[in-house]
């Protein structure tokens, strides 16, 4: 099974944070990290990954706004 990813990289001072980003979930005890809902396998399952610096990591699938209901499911 293949999987398309995005690559989260490091970029200080990002216009794009992946802080406010829609594919981004916020971790409720820490609020520097968060996790990357983005990616998806070939199946439609969603491939969750940590991000530990949610200020300063960005990636190719960057998206503004918030995801609906039916986005979620």
């Amino acid at each position: 099974m293949s999987v398309v990813a995005s690559q989260l990289h490091r970029e200080d001072s990002t216009c794009k944070p992946c802080r406010s980003c829609k594919w981004q979930i916020p971790d409720p005890t820490d609020p520097n990290s968060g996790q990357c809902t983005a990616n998806r396998t070939e199946a439609g399952a969603v491939w969750k990954r940590w991000i530990r610096d949610v200020m300063n990591m960005t990636c190719t699938r960057h998206e503004e706004g918030k995801l609906s209901f039916r986005e979620h499911v």
